[in-house]
């Protein structure tokens, strides 16, 4: 029960949640930014389907015994647009995943896939072949891929200085005309420079340089920022500017 405006120290199934949740949801926490509308809601957990199991660890089961469940696949119902999201999970007993083998605590499904793909919604207002690179860019994130997330935020950004008219030389020099011509602010121009060099960390092999999992997440998120600053705005102001819908 919420009382008195306290927050809830248990998901829906009974099982304690962990840290607030700033990223996607899952049923251990079942609150989050929500994969279809892009805001931050909770989520009702529509269902599960094990997909996974273990062929030698089993559990009692209404007197017998199965395998148990490693993966799963759950369906989240986000309660601000209503629609759903299937997440893959996987299953953590205490501080660790159990395909790494069984220690005491507390049973949780921890979300590892997500459909859709977060940012990877595509705005009419946004030009194909940019949100097409966009999208590309997401699911190679989704997907563990964070180098090549990273080539393909920086193959956006080249997207966007071709549409914006530049056309000619590097993309370090595009970005700089842009940012001259007060297309960029100063700040989306440095981000920008910032993608450019790690989308070609991303690109050539060096032992010692990598693009983290939280570097291709800044990027892609960032480009998204972008895309809606330079064409999504612009087409929102018009469309209220000329009475149409926001």
């Amino acid at each position: 029960m919420n009382v008195f405006g306290k927050k809830p120290d248990v998901g829906a199934r009974g099982e304690p949640l962990l840290a607030p949740n700033d990223g996607l949801p899952d049923s251990a926490r079942p609150h989050g930014l929500c994969p279809r509308c892009g805001k931050q809601s909770s989520f009702e957990i529509a269902g599960s389907l094990p997909v996974t199991l273990s062929g030698s660890v089993t559990a009692s089961y209404r007197g017998g015994s199965r395998p148990m469940e490693i993966d799963q696949v759950s369906s989240l119902v986000c309660r601000n647009c209503g629609q759903g999201t299937v997440v893959v999970e996987e299953q953590w007993v205490g501080d660790q995943p159990v395909r790494e083998g069984m220690a005491g605590g507390t049973v949780t499904w921890r979300g590892i896939h997500w459909w859709p793909l977060p940012q990877a919604a595509k705005s009419d207002d946004v030009p194909n072949e940019i949100a097409d690179a966009l999208a590309e860019a997401a699911t190679a994130l989704a997907a563990g891929c964070y180098r090549a997330s990273a080539v393909m935020a920086r193959r956006t950004l080249e997207a966007v200085t071709v549409d914006q008219g530049q056309t000619d030389g590097t993309l370090a020099a595009r970005l700089a005309a842009l940012s001259s011509s007060g297309v960029l602010q100063p700040a989306l121009g440095d981000w920008a420079r910032e993608v450019r060099l790690v989308g070609n960390t991303g690109a050539h092999f060096d032992p010692i340089e990598t693009v983290q999992k939280e570097d291709a997440e800044q990027l892609l998120s960032f480009v998204h920022e972008l895309l809606r600053y330079l064409y999504e705005m612009p087409a929102e102001l018009n469309r209220r500017r000329s009475g149409g819908a926001p």
